[in-house]
Protein backbone atom coordinates (compact mmCIF):
# COMPACT_ATOMS: atom_id res chain seq x y z
CA UNK A 1 0.00 0.00 0.00
CA UNK A 2 1.37 3.69 -0.37
CA UNK A 3 3.86 4.06 2.13
CA UNK A 4 4.02 0.36 3.32
CA UNK A 5 0.33 1.73 5.00
CA UNK A 6 -2.31 -1.28 5.05
CA UNK A 7 -5.98 -0.62 4.02
CA UNK A 8 -8.46 -0.73 7.06
CA UNK A 9 -11.12 -2.13 5.70
CA UNK A 10 -12.32 -5.27 3.60
CA UNK A 11 -11.57 -4.79 -0.52
CA UNK A 12 -14.79 -6.61 -1.22
CA UNK A 13 -17.14 -3.89 0.48
CA UNK A 14 -15.36 -0.57 -0.45
CA UNK A 15 -17.94 1.82 -1.01
CA UNK A 16 -17.67 6.19 -0.43
CA UNK A 17 -17.44 5.44 3.77
CA UNK A 18 -14.71 3.23 3.18
CA UNK A 19 -12.39 5.25 0.69
CA UNK A 20 -12.95 8.32 2.64
CA UNK A 21 -11.82 6.33 5.43
CA UNK A 22 -8.82 4.79 3.75
CA UNK A 23 -7.94 8.80 2.41
CA UNK A 24 -8.30 10.34 5.83
CA UNK A 25 -5.43 7.10 7.55
CA UNK A 26 -3.41 8.45 5.10
CA UNK A 27 -3.50 12.38 5.17
CA UNK A 28 -5.52 13.20 1.78
CA UNK A 29 -8.09 15.92 1.95
CA UNK A 30 -11.79 15.41 2.02
CA UNK A 31 -12.62 17.78 -0.68
CA UNK A 32 -10.79 15.94 -3.29
CA UNK A 33 -12.33 12.63 -2.21
CA UNK A 34 -15.99 14.50 -2.83
CA UNK A 35 -14.90 15.99 -5.66
CA UNK A 36 -13.76 12.46 -7.43
CA UNK A 37 -16.48 10.08 -6.26
CA UNK A 38 -17.92 9.51 -9.27
CA UNK A 39 -14.56 7.75 -10.19
CA UNK A 40 -16.22 4.50 -8.91
CA UNK A 41 -17.41 3.64 -11.98
CA UNK A 42 -14.11 3.82 -13.76
CA UNK A 43 -13.62 1.15 -16.41
CA UNK A 44 -10.35 -0.25 -17.94
CA UNK A 45 -9.57 1.10 -21.47
CA UNK A 46 -8.96 -2.21 -24.07
CA UNK A 47 -7.33 -2.77 -27.16
CA UNK A 48 -10.33 -2.78 -28.87
CA UNK A 49 -12.06 0.65 -27.33
CA UNK A 50 -12.32 3.71 -28.84
CA UNK A 51 -9.81 5.40 -26.34
CA UNK A 52 -7.16 2.61 -27.59
CA UNK A 53 -4.65 5.55 -28.84
CA UNK A 54 -3.75 6.42 -25.38
CA UNK A 55 -2.61 2.45 -25.17
CA UNK A 56 -0.05 3.17 -27.61
CA UNK A 57 1.16 6.86 -26.42
CA UNK A 58 3.82 7.40 -24.21
CA UNK A 59 2.72 9.32 -20.77
CA UNK A 60 3.71 12.71 -19.18
CA UNK A 61 5.36 12.59 -16.10
CA UNK A 62 4.07 13.92 -13.08
CA UNK A 63 4.87 17.86 -12.08
CA UNK A 64 5.21 18.44 -8.41
CA UNK A 65 2.70 20.30 -8.24
CA UNK A 66 0.53 17.77 -9.56
CA UNK A 67 0.50 15.74 -6.73
CA UNK A 68 -3.36 16.19 -5.91
CA UNK A 69 -3.80 14.93 -9.60
CA UNK A 70 -1.65 12.15 -8.90
CA UNK A 71 -3.89 11.19 -6.00
CA UNK A 72 -6.87 11.42 -7.66
CA UNK A 73 -5.28 8.89 -10.48
CA UNK A 74 -4.61 6.46 -7.98
CA UNK A 75 -7.66 6.68 -6.32
CA UNK A 76 -9.39 5.68 -9.70
CA UNK A 77 -6.84 2.61 -10.58
CA UNK A 78 -7.80 1.38 -7.42
CA UNK A 79 -11.33 1.72 -8.39
CA UNK A 80 -11.03 0.25 -11.47
CA UNK A 81 -8.97 -2.76 -9.72
CA UNK A 82 -11.28 -3.58 -7.52
CA UNK A 83 -13.60 -5.70 -9.67
CA UNK A 84 -10.36 -7.93 -10.74
CA UNK A 85 -9.05 -8.29 -7.26
CA UNK A 86 -6.20 -10.68 -6.29
CA UNK A 87 -4.64 -8.69 -8.73
CA UNK A 88 -0.84 -7.98 -9.87
CA UNK A 89 -1.42 -3.71 -11.17
CA UNK A 90 -2.40 -1.29 -13.44
CA UNK A 91 -1.36 1.70 -15.22
CA UNK A 92 -2.99 4.71 -15.59
CA UNK A 93 -3.16 5.32 -19.19
CA UNK A 94 -5.55 1.96 -18.81
CA UNK A 95 -7.93 4.10 -17.43
CA UNK A 96 -6.88 6.71 -20.28
CA UNK A 97 -5.09 8.78 -18.62
CA UNK A 98 -1.72 9.69 -20.38
CA UNK A 99 0.34 10.35 -16.69
CA UNK A 100 3.18 8.57 -15.54
CA UNK A 101 1.85 6.64 -12.74
CA UNK A 102 0.51 2.90 -11.86
CA UNK A 103 -0.12 0.63 -8.78
CA UNK A 104 1.28 -2.75 -8.22
CA UNK A 105 1.82 -5.73 -5.81
CA UNK A 106 4.49 -8.18 -5.23
CA UNK A 107 2.14 -10.58 -4.57
CA UNK A 108 -1.08 -9.86 -6.04
CA UNK A 109 -2.34 -8.98 -2.24
CA UNK A 110 -4.76 -5.87 -2.35
CA UNK A 111 -3.07 -4.78 0.87
CA UNK A 112 0.47 -4.43 -1.02
CA UNK A 113 -0.32 -2.37 -3.89
CA UNK A 114 1.68 0.78 -4.10
CA UNK A 115 1.08 4.08 -6.02
CA UNK A 116 4.22 4.73 -8.15
CA UNK A 117 4.78 8.26 -9.53
CA UNK A 118 7.45 8.81 -12.79
CA UNK A 119 9.22 5.66 -12.05
CA UNK A 120 12.60 4.66 -13.76
CA UNK A 121 14.25 1.17 -13.65
CA UNK A 122 17.53 -0.30 -14.15
CA UNK A 123 18.96 -4.20 -14.43
CA UNK A 124 20.77 -5.84 -11.75
CA UNK A 125 22.91 -8.25 -14.08
CA UNK A 126 21.62 -9.36 -17.62
CA UNK A 127 20.12 -12.37 -16.04
CA UNK A 128 16.37 -12.52 -17.70
CA UNK A 129 13.55 -14.89 -16.96
CA UNK A 130 10.43 -15.89 -19.48
CA UNK A 131 7.14 -15.98 -17.79
CA UNK A 132 3.35 -15.58 -19.41
CA UNK A 133 1.72 -12.53 -18.78
CA UNK A 134 -1.82 -11.53 -19.11
CA UNK A 135 -2.98 -7.84 -19.33
CA UNK A 136 -6.45 -6.41 -18.19
CA UNK A 137 -6.71 -4.18 -21.20
CA UNK A 138 -5.75 -7.29 -23.57
CA UNK A 139 -8.01 -9.76 -21.54
CA UNK A 140 -11.11 -8.02 -21.49
CA UNK A 141 -11.27 -7.12 -25.15
CA UNK A 142 -13.75 -8.47 -27.06
CA UNK A 143 -12.84 -11.88 -28.54
CA UNK A 144 -8.95 -11.22 -28.59
CA UNK A 145 -7.94 -13.84 -25.86
CA UNK A 146 -3.84 -13.64 -25.19
CA UNK A 147 -1.49 -13.99 -23.21
CA UNK A 148 2.30 -13.18 -23.79
CA UNK A 149 5.08 -14.87 -22.53
CA UNK A 150 7.87 -12.27 -22.46
CA UNK A 151 11.45 -12.26 -20.69
CA UNK A 152 11.74 -9.90 -17.92
CA UNK A 153 14.61 -8.98 -15.82
CA UNK A 154 15.11 -10.72 -12.75
CA UNK A 155 16.71 -8.34 -10.38
CA UNK A 156 16.12 -4.33 -11.13
CA UNK A 157 16.66 -1.03 -9.01
CA UNK A 158 13.91 1.00 -8.98
CA UNK A 159 13.26 4.75 -8.38
CA UNK A 160 9.56 6.98 -8.52
CA UNK A 161 8.19 9.28 -6.32
CA UNK A 162 5.64 8.31 -3.61
CA UNK A 163 2.27 10.23 -3.01
CA UNK A 164 3.83 12.49 -0.91
CA UNK A 165 6.49 13.81 -3.82
CA UNK A 166 9.88 11.77 -2.01
CA UNK A 167 11.74 10.23 -3.71
CA UNK A 168 12.02 6.10 -3.54
CA UNK A 169 14.93 3.54 -4.71
CA UNK A 170 14.26 -0.13 -3.94
CA UNK A 171 15.43 -3.25 -5.38
CA UNK A 172 12.96 -5.74 -6.83
CA UNK A 173 13.47 -9.27 -7.98
CA UNK A 174 11.35 -11.79 -9.27
CA UNK A 175 7.25 -11.53 -9.47
CA UNK A 176 7.91 -7.62 -8.35
CA UNK A 177 10.47 -6.91 -10.90
CA UNK A 178 8.26 -8.70 -13.44
CA UNK A 179 5.00 -6.75 -12.35
CA UNK A 180 7.24 -3.34 -12.73
CA UNK A 181 8.53 -3.76 -15.83
CA UNK A 182 5.30 -4.83 -17.07
CA UNK A 183 3.45 -1.56 -15.57
CA UNK A 184 6.89 0.87 -17.19
CA UNK A 185 5.70 -0.83 -20.26
CA UNK A 186 2.36 0.93 -20.18
CA UNK A 187 3.36 4.38 -19.73
CA UNK A 188 6.07 4.13 -22.71
CA UNK A 189 2.78 3.25 -24.85
CA UNK A 190 3.61 -0.73 -25.16
CA UNK A 191 1.29 -3.38 -24.84
CA UNK A 192 2.36 -6.58 -24.22
CA UNK A 193 1.52 -8.64 -26.96
CA UNK A 194 3.03 -5.92 -29.27
CA UNK A 195 6.61 -6.27 -27.85
CA UNK A 196 9.01 -7.96 -30.68
CA UNK A 197 10.32 -10.06 -27.99
CA UNK A 198 6.67 -11.52 -27.04
CA UNK A 199 5.78 -15.10 -27.95
CA UNK A 200 1.92 -14.55 -27.98
CA UNK A 201 -0.72 -17.50 -27.78
CA UNK A 202 -4.52 -17.30 -28.51
CA UNK A 203 -7.17 -18.74 -27.24
CA UNK A 204 -10.60 -19.79 -28.81
CA UNK A 205 -12.30 -18.84 -25.40
CA UNK A 206 -12.08 -16.37 -22.62
CA UNK A 207 -12.70 -19.08 -20.07
CA UNK A 208 -9.77 -21.64 -21.74
CA UNK A 209 -7.40 -18.24 -21.29
CA UNK A 210 -8.34 -17.79 -17.54
CA UNK A 211 -7.93 -21.25 -16.77
CA UNK A 212 -4.26 -20.74 -18.20
CA UNK A 213 -4.16 -17.75 -16.31
CA UNK A 214 -4.80 -19.74 -13.03
CA UNK A 215 -1.55 -22.46 -13.74
CA UNK A 216 -0.02 -18.87 -14.07
CA UNK A 217 -0.47 -17.69 -11.35
CA UNK A 218 0.55 -20.68 -9.37
CA UNK A 219 4.24 -20.30 -11.30
CA UNK A 220 4.10 -16.84 -10.24
CA UNK A 221 3.44 -17.39 -6.42
CA UNK A 222 7.16 -18.94 -6.13
CA UNK A 223 8.20 -16.14 -7.04
CA UNK A 224 6.67 -13.86 -5.23
CA UNK A 225 9.37 -11.65 -3.02
CA UNK A 226 8.91 -8.72 -0.67
CA UNK A 227 10.48 -5.53 -1.97
CA UNK A 228 13.86 -3.85 -0.05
Amino acid sequence: MYEQSRLLYFWDDMNKKNLLIWRIILGVGLMSFCNHSHAENVQIVTIDSPLSHILKTKTEDIQIDELTLAQEILDKLFLALKPYLPAAGLAAPQIGISKSIFIFSFDRNPNNLEGVINPSFIPIGDTKIEGWEGCFSVMLSNGMWKLAKIPRYEKIQVKYLNIKGEKVEKFLEGFAAKVFQHEYDHLQGIENIDREDAIVLDFTTQEEMLSFMQEVKKEDSVHYKKPN
